[in-house]
């Protein structure tokens, strides 16, 4: 096999997908040359518009042509107001609203969306979101976000999308596992503590549960602390949510990608740690927006 052969340095680089908020596409360039990192994530500031898009995405091909693996190029295009594309294009209306209106052109949607992202030489979409969203809930972070309705409809709306995704040849990665709609704390400024498990358990997991077992092949885990799942860690980062539930109890055998991981240092006091604990947590692949090369390097070695 391809990946017995590489080296420890390329194998720890293929479990990094590294993207910057910014026009500075020269660091991961160079980070895909030097480390053969596993993927890169797209950001709207990384171009100016389409051509320039396309630009940067032949650059970072390129970058990589020497290397033993292809390279993921993900974005997060979920329609709505989670827009990567350039504003030449026009945003797809949002899953929410689309799957409370008009169901019947969910699949359609992303069809057009699978079958742009394929055309500009993207192979990953971290989307649809597969959390539940209660309409009376304070968690702004998900609004209109989220596949309208409780377990039953966000599966029938999920199956839709995701294989508009399939067809057009782009890996959907169901988010955020094991469900964001259970608390109303927004990860992205503090880290979730959930104490009602059994919540999770008996509504907010079984979207997950149903698509896994339909077949996924990436599947991203939130930053959530869960009792007695979780052990007290983000479940993004705990071995024994990942190992011993989501991988032997859910059997799920595809992908594992973590939330962005520079989240967490905003709100654990394991500022230094959380890096290491998301590389032995059994994730494939740790995902990370940089501030600099030395966060890279710092991980890699």
């Amino acid at each position: 096999m391809v990946y017995q052969s590489l080296s420890i340095k390329e194998k720890i680089g293929q479990r990094l997908m590294f993207g910057v908020n910014s026009d500075n596409i020269d660091l991961i360039v160079d980070l895909i040359r030097d480390y053969a990192i596993g993927g890169v994530i797209l950001y709207k500031k990384n171009y100016r518009d389409y051509n320039d898009m396309i630009s940067v995405i032949k650059r970072l091909k390129e970058a990589n042509q020497e290397n033993k693996i292809p390279l993921f190029i993900a974005i997060d295009q979920e329609g709505g107001r989670v827009n990567r594309m350039p504003s030449q294009f026009v945003n797809m209306k949002n899953i929410y609203d689309l799957s409370k209106n008009r169901s019947d052109l969910l699949y359609e949607s992303a069809n057009i969306t699978g079958k742009l992202l394929s055309l500009s030489g993207i192979n990953m979409n971290f989307a649809p979101v597969l959390d539940i969203y209660d309409e009376n809930s304070k968690n702004n972070v998900l609004y209109k976000r989220c596949f309208y309705g409780d377990v039953d409809n966000v599966v029938s709306s999920g199956r839709k999308y995701i294989q508009g995704f399939n067809d057009n040849g782009v890996i959907p990665v169901i988010k955020h596992f094991p469900g964001h709609g259970v608390t109303n704390t927004d990860s992205h400024f503090m880290t979730p503590y959930i104490h009602n498990y059994q919540n999770v358990l008996d509504r907010h997991i079984k979207p997950f549960y149903e698509i896994i077992n339909s077949g996924i092949d990436a599947v991203m885990v939130g930053h959530l602390v869960i009792r007695k799942l979780t052990k007290w860690m983000p479940a993004s980062i705990s071995s024994s949510f990942i190992k011993n539930y989501l991988r032997d109890k859910v059997n799920y055998q595809g992908i594992v990608i973590t939330d962005e991981i520079n989240m967490l240092s905003r709100s654990l006091l394991y500022r230094f740690v959380y890096e290491k604990r998301a590389i032995r947590s059994g994730s494939d692949i740790i995902l990370v927006k940089l501030k600099n090369r030395g966060n890279a390097i710092r991980m890699i070695n």
